[in-house]
């Protein structure tokens, strides 16, 4: 094998290797997280008590600006009908919402879910108005791990891009994919400064690759930091 032959192998090679890794990375992550989720909503009931219960606190809500006061435990979600709501609901399983007064200027509005039972997972988790799903929930560690992958595997790149040709090519892969995430997701618009953030970091992921394919000067930091902000603004976007 020629010399020519070799670098284009890692220039090739190394692009595509780093196109792909981010994505299916992502893609092990959603597949963990639906396996955790598993039966959790086949039927779409979850998502009707979701808004069941965000309705039913809206009505407290309404009745708190009216009244200085939520209605106390004995009166319970009837104090809302008919004068907030034309009359109280029941979950989608058939069994009546849970009032959960804390003092008399606050409440909360529950679904046991499909059991019927406080506590429970999947399908039997509890559903709460104020905080939504209350159990179920992906692994705390889960959101610090993808951050060390995500930034881990771009930062390992440029620290031996200057040794390995397939390492640079790789954090061009990289940039390329946030490149291409960022400008065909994100519009900038007058009402926020993040799209245009968003909409300029894609601009600069596009220009770390191409600087990187070329072996310019400081390409693997450049490649590097778009590449950090690109997760950060996207992580931003996503849990703002």
């Amino acid at each position: 094998m020629t010399v020519l032959e070799r670098r284009r192998i890692e220039t090739w090679g190394g692009l595509v290797l780093g196109l792909a890794v981010t994505p299916l990375f992502l893609l092990v992550v959603a597949t963990a997280v639906t396996a955790l989720h598993e039966g959790l909503d086949t039927t779409g009931k979850f998502g009707v008590a979701i808004a069941g219960t965000r309705d039913l606190a809206a009505a407290l809500d309404r009745y708190r600006g009216r009244y200085q006061r939520v209605p106390d435990a004995k009166q319970g979600l009837a104090a809302l009908a008919p004068e907030f709501i034309d009359r109280v609901p029941i979950d989608p399983w058939g069994n009546p919402y849970v009032y959960a007064p804390s003092g008399p200027d606050w409440a909360d509005v529950l679904s046991y879910g499909a059991d019927g039972k406080a506590g429970g997972s999947d399908a039997g988790a509890d559903i709460s108005a104020r905080f939504g799903r209350l159990g179920s929930r992906p692994p705390g560690y889960l959101h610090p791990l993808t951050t060390v992958v995500l930034i881990g595997l771009p930062l390992a790149a440029a620290l031996t891009a200057s040794k390995r040709r397939w390492c640079a090519t790789g954090l061009a892969g990289m940039a390329a994919f946030w490149a291409v995430l960022l400008l065909a997701t994100v519009r900038p618009t007058t009402r926020s400064i993040v799209p245009w953030l968003s909409f300029t970091t894609g601009l600069a992921c596009l220009v770390g690759t191409i600087a990187l394919l070329r072996e310019l000067p400081y390409a693997p930091l450049v490649g590097l930091l778009a590449i950090v902000v690109a997760y950060l603004l996207l992580n931003y976007v996503v849990t703002a």
